[in-house]
């Protein structure tokens, strides 16, 4: 292995590399990839670092290691702040990268390519840091070998106690994780693709696309994913006031978004999941309900779920539900509105131990099973669906009923103002004291 020795290398200027740039270094240049209203970046520099310049090769040779070259240059851009140019080409990496804060790591595209040589870590680390961006990179992995307990897993980017972050334009694929965030805060994934993600249905550590644990005020849009084992976003943990918005994921296996909280964490809670476009999940699990368009679980209170699409799923395209006993434990206060279902294998939206939701102005066609669906479960105390509200949805051929109130255990129900034609059976309703008007 050469010698690094970045006190001989000097930093090429920011006009000659925003100019080799071409279109990117213009939009660079105006501070478009620098500055956004919720997550701030790295601030410009007039010291630009080329990683070349440092010793990187980029060969594309598994026995050539480029990871140290590359972390001098990050380091020297630390001292105070810069951007670190990656030019295209293949470096292979033994070791993860340390991001500093004040720092924008940028290649020219998908052709810029960072993959790991060895398994079961983050290309990417950031840890503790703030404002950086990390834009235009292809991150490749090795995957993990076995199915035995892993104590690092693979992931392109991971975010540990991260505050003002951007990632744009990145590409992650053959890798067993996109972008994982663990108690971070402001972060933005914006225009990336994640796709071919290894993983395998039953093994929960492989295969998603974004995964957030007690992440708040992440900004998730604009972002492709397709042909995803496990979640395409999933927040975890307590994540809260968080933005999944514009995304499209297509031929996936499981859940699309999920919002997850057990009992004995805070709840996930004032997320927003709007206008994304969900198609083609296919279950191949064997298992009745194993794929969700979009799936709401345990605690998980005041979060928006309006004006996604959802189309061709084998299980069910919206479902909120919980097995607990005392209402904490429940998900509750959630507004899911001005949706749009159709061809769903199973039900559309499912509503399962949950209380005081509202489903409201959806659009509901071509379901094999009911349109929407309220039950218990389990036969706890709190085992129990009440005080939701079901209004304004126009269902339309769903096989069995369009609205199914399944059992004594769903109290207080209020049904009104939805329309419907063509379904298999007028409203279904075994609960208590239900609120009612005709279909």
């Amino acid at each position: 292995m050469s010698e690094i020795s970045p006190a001989s290398s000097s930093p090429i200027s920011r006009r000659k590399l925003l100019s080799s740039l071409g279109a990117a270094g213009f939009a660079l240049a105006a501070g478009g990839l620098l500055s956004d209203g919720t997550a701030q970046a790295a601030p410009s520099s007039s010291i630009l670092f080329n990683v070349k310049d440092y010793g990187a090769r980029g060969n594309g040779r598994f026995d050539e290691d480029d990871a140290p070259f590359i972390q001098s240059a990050l380091d020297s851009a630390s001292v105070s702040g810069g951007i670190v140019f990656i030019p295209a080409g293949v470096y292979y990496l033994r070791m993860p990268l340390r991001v500093n804060s004040n720092t924008t790591l940028m290649g020219s595209g998908s052709n810029s390519i960072l993959r790991s040589a060895m398994n079961k870590f983050g290309i990417i680390n950031l840890s503790a840091v703030n404002h950086v961006h990390i834009h235009h990179l292809s991150l490749q992995g090795q995957g993990t070998f076995g199915t035995s307990y892993v104590p690092r897993i693979e992931s392109g980017i991971s975010l540990i106690k991260a505050s003002d972050i951007r990632i744009t334009d990145c590409v992650f694929t053959m890798i067993d994780n996109g972008v994982t965030s663990m108690d971070s805060s402001r972060v933005i994934v914006e225009s990336c693709t994640f796709d071919k993600i290894i993983g395998t249905l039953d093994y929960d550590t492989q295969g998603y696309g974004i995964w957030c644990s007690n992440a708040s005020d992440h900004n998730i849009h604009q972002n492709q994913f397709s042909m995803l084992f496990q979640s395409c976003i999933s927040l975890t943990t307590g994540s809260s006031n968080s933005v999944i918005a514009r995304n499209r994921m297509q031929k996936c296996y499981q859940s699309g978004i999920e919002l997850i909280s057990l009992p004995t964490e805070a709840p996930c809670k004032n997320n927003t999941i709007s206008d994304n476009i969900l198609e083609g999940f296919v279950n191949t699990s064997g298992k009745s309900g194993y794929t969700h368009g979009i799936r709401i679980k345990g605690n998980c209170a005041s979060n928006i779920i309006s004006g996604n699409t959802l189309t061709d799923i084998d299980d069910f395209a919206i479902k909120c539900e919980s097995k607990g006993d005392k209402e904490k434990e429940r998900p509750r206060y959630n507004t899911f509105a001005n949706n749009q279902i159709r061809d769903i294998r199973n039900t559309g939206i499912v509503l399962v131990n949950s209380y005081d939701n509202r489903i409201s102005d959806n659009s509901v066609r071509d379901c094999k099973a009911d349109g929407i669906s309220l039950s218990s479960d389990g036969k706890e105390k709190g085992s129990s669906c009440n005080n939701n509200h079901i209004a304004g949805n126009s269902l339309v051929r769903c096989d069995k009923s369009p609205i199914r109130i399944s059992d004594a255990n769903c109290q207080d129900i209020v049904v009104y103002g939805n329309i419907g034609a063509g379904n298999g059976d007028k409203i279904i309703d075994k609960g208590k004291n239900t609120i009612t008007s005709s279909l």
